[in-house]
């Protein structure tokens, strides 16, 4: 009886304090990863700078193994600059004493370990911070929604999508969707001219693009309320005043402004839903946009703003808040 209160006890100890080290420097660890190579050092640097310890708190963790994988099967410690998504942390196994369990015949040490795994997880629904208009997807079925990182896509189609069907109005639509197939896809929409999704007040509008204020939720898989909106209200406005929200207002080129960004918030790179087609608007998935420094007042002229990728794919400093960090084991 005293071998297992004294023993087994500081043993289930010790295991505790591993298992909270492995569990603490795997999420610190999986927080630095923004798909670089700096990332990956940054989370091997969160790890070894962890304070925490063992043995009652009084010794330090001796070279715990880090590791890396993009799909949580095959584990690399030195990843290089590839999507690495996951973190597993494993302290190799601990030696506790035993001093009195040696009696009945027992090894005079317990060894004990610890692992755990933290992941970047997709978001699948947003109740706040969405912004309130869904492009199509090009490819629904395709990689990255049938984009180029770079396309200029739609967010908001003209006041009468049917007067530009010419080839002479053409350049009043955006770049990606600068053709008669992209045009004839939002025809065949209910809610054809416009791209507001969920709300339809000026206000709302105004205040989930400005303040990333929503009174819906929009989630992977179901449809969104593609809706006709007001149409006289200066949409334009909305998204230029959160535009100047930005620290860098002018900046036009997407590489640059991340590089030279001063670790402020991004307020320009936000994330829409990509919906299957205008009449069914499911949620295919979210992706990253960087809106330009204007958008055109003449409501006959699309808004548009610059496809990134995905919004679950960390890219530079502009990956926080776009993921969610999970301990997975």
């Amino acid at each position: 009886m005293l071998g297992l209160v004294i023993d087994l006890g500081r043993a289930f100890v010790v295991k505790n304090e591993s298992q909270a080290f492995t569990d603490s420097a795997a999420m610190a660890a999986a927080l630095q990863l923004n798909n670089t190579s700096a990332g990956v050092d940054a989370a091997k640097a969160a790890v070894a700078g962890s304070t925490n310890r063992w043995y009652f708190g009084t010794a330090p963790f001796v070279s715990p193994v880090v590791e890396f994988s993009v799909d949580a099967e095959v584990w690399l410690p030195n990843p290089g600059a590839i999507e690495v998504r996951y973190v597993r942390v494993t302290v190799p196994n601990n030696s506790v004493s035993v001093y009195f369990m040696t009696a009945l015949g027992l090894p005079e040490v317990i060894p004990v370990a610890a692992r755990s795994v933290a992941g970047i997880m997709p978001p699948t629904t947003y109740s706040q911070g969405v912004f309130p208009f869904a492009p199509f997807a090009h490819d629904p079925d395709g990689p990255n929604f049938g984009y180029s990182k770079g396309d200029e896509l739609t967010l908001l189609w003209p006041s009468s999508v049917q007067s530009n069907g010419s080839t002479q109005k053409m350049n009043n639509l955006c770049q990606a969707d600068q053709n008669l197939a992209a045009l004839q896809a939002v025809q065949d929409g209910t809610t054809a001219e416009r791209g507001y999704i969920q709300e339809s007040s000026a206000s709302a509008i105004a205040a989930a693009i400005e303040d990333d204020h929503m009174d819906y939720t929009v989630t992977l898989g179901q449809a969104v309320n593609r809706t006709g909106g007001v149409k006289t209200t200066d949409i334009y406005q909305s998204l230029n005043d959160r535009v100047n929200q930005d620290s860098s207002p002018s900046e036009s080129d997407y590489d640059r402004y991340i590089r030279n960004h001063d670790g402020s918030p991004t307020r320009r790179v936000v994330v829409v839903p990509i919906i299957s087609d205008a009449n069914n608007a499911i949620v295919l998935g979210f992706a990253k946009v960087f809106l330009p420094p204007n958008q055109p007042h003449n409501p006959n002229k699309s808004k548009c703003a610059m496809y990134i990728g995905p919004a679950d794919v960390p890219t530079g400093n502009d990956g926080s808040g776009l993921n969610i960090v999970r301990l997975l084991q």
